[in-house]
């Protein structure tokens, strides 16, 4: 089954949740998923809440958190359990921001830069969110 890719590029709950989904539901269909993090949503994957609690929330994402609803690192998780995920973190923002890749959630398989992430996925569909 071809691949789907993403790229996490946004800041913004509400895409990194749908992007948590779609990876779920993806891989549980059997589909391969590979995931790179970059930009402001890097700060979403943080180990420390203060740097997670940057994120921006809209209202949707906003009714998510307060009725309970499961976090994106869950269904991350949940998603790399059932199936072939893979996930990585974009090593120019955690240079810039001096993280190590132990300063992230354990969601994440390894750190490399862009090329490398695109010249790992050139087959499949790529979203960006």
């Amino acid at each position: 089954m071809e691949p789907l890719n993403l790229m996490l590029l946004s800041g913004d709950y509400a895409k990194i949740h749908a992007a948590a989904m779609v990876t779920l539901v993806a891989s549980s269909l059997g589909r391969p998923v590979n995931i790179f993090v970059s930009m402001d949503a890097l700060a979403g994957f943080h180990q420390s809440l203060d740097e997670r609690a940057s994120l921006l929330k809209s209202p949707v994402a906003e009714a998510i958190q307060s009725t309970g609803g499961a976090d994106y690192l869950l269904l991350f998780q949940q998603a790399k359990e059932v199936g072939d995920v893979h996930v990585y973190a974009c090593s120019l923002v955690a240079d810039l921001k001096q993280w190590e890749l132990a300063d992230l959630a354990p969601v994440f398989d390894d750190m490399m830069g862009i090329a490398g992430f695109l010249g790992k996925v050139e087959n499949g569909t790529t979203l960006t969110f």
